[in-house]
This record gives structure tokens, sequence and C-alpha cells, in this order.
């Protein structure tokens, strides 16, 4: 896999289109905290849920396919044994840069939709909380940020 780059990051986030692939109907948990993080910073995020119709008050799509023109970007925040199918749903929709959420309990979500990420050449960023790279997050993400500069883990 090719390294994380702080470089990589930013060309990620200067995307201003991107799919929010598995945000959650629940307005507590991480997905629907993303996404509305996403939106406050400006992004155009669309809301990718087949259990949802709406999530904000914006059009909830069932599938990637569905959003016209394709989103720039799309970031995966779902379970291990659902996130391969998304990466192959972002190379359908022609989707090539893509963020797949790691889940501090579970690790990384789905080596699988690694693996297939890198054999169809996408521009992936996975190990990192996208929290703690957005300008204007709440505190405690910059905390773990910090936290990892000091650890030497942080992308450089």
């Amino acid at each position: 896999m090719a390294k994380v780059t702080r470089q990589r990051i930013n060309d990620f986030l200067a995307g201003k289109r991107i799919a929010v692939v598995g945000v959650s109907r629940s307005e507590k948990e991480y997905s629907r905290l993303l996404f509305r993080e996403l939106v406050k910073h400006g992004y155009e995020a669309y809301p990718v849920n087949p259990n949802a119709a709406e999530i904000d008050g914006m059009k909830c799509y069932l599938h990637l396919r569905e959003i016209e023109p394709a989103p720039d970007r799309a970031v995966l925040l779902l379970p291990a044994d659902s996130t391969e199918q998304a990466v192959l749903d972002c190379v359908e929709a022609g989707i090539r840069d893509i963020w797949i959420h790691r889940h501090i309990a579970g690790g990384v979500s789905g080596t699988r939709a690694i693996f297939r990420a890198e054999e169809q050449g996408l521009n992936l960023i996975t190990g990192y909380c996208m929290f703690m790279f957005l300008p204007r997050s709440p505190w405690f993400h910059k905390l773990h940020g910090g936290l990892m500069k000091l650890a030497g883990i942080y992308p450089k």
C-alpha cells in the first residue's frame, strides 16, 4: 500500500464533492457527525445509505451510481464485510479517490477492501480519522492528531 502522506490527505480534502457512504440515520453516530462536519466546511457532501430517504434534510442516495455527476471523492464508513463492495461501487461510479475510515476498536475497515482498492489503482487513504485534518474540527480531534505527532505516527 502506498504510504499515506499529509500531501495525499490535503489532495483528498481539496475535492469538494464527497460521497459519504454508510452515513448513519442515528444523529450521534460518527458517520453522521462527519457528514455534518463536511457540510459545515463547505463540501458538497452526498449521503449514501440504502435505508434512509434523507439525512439532515438532504436527499439520501441508495447507491453511489445514483449521484449525478459522480462525486470527486468518497469516504467509506462501513462494516468490514460491506467495504469491499463499496470500493467496487466507487470504481463503477468513476470515483478514484477514496478514504476508508479506520475503526479504532476494530482496526482498518476491511483488508480485502484495501486490497481491492490497490488492485484497481485507486488513490486510497486509510488508517486515519478525517476529523483530525479538517480545519476548525472540535478540539478533541486536534488533540488526537497532536498525540499522533508526539508518537511519531502522524502523516508527514
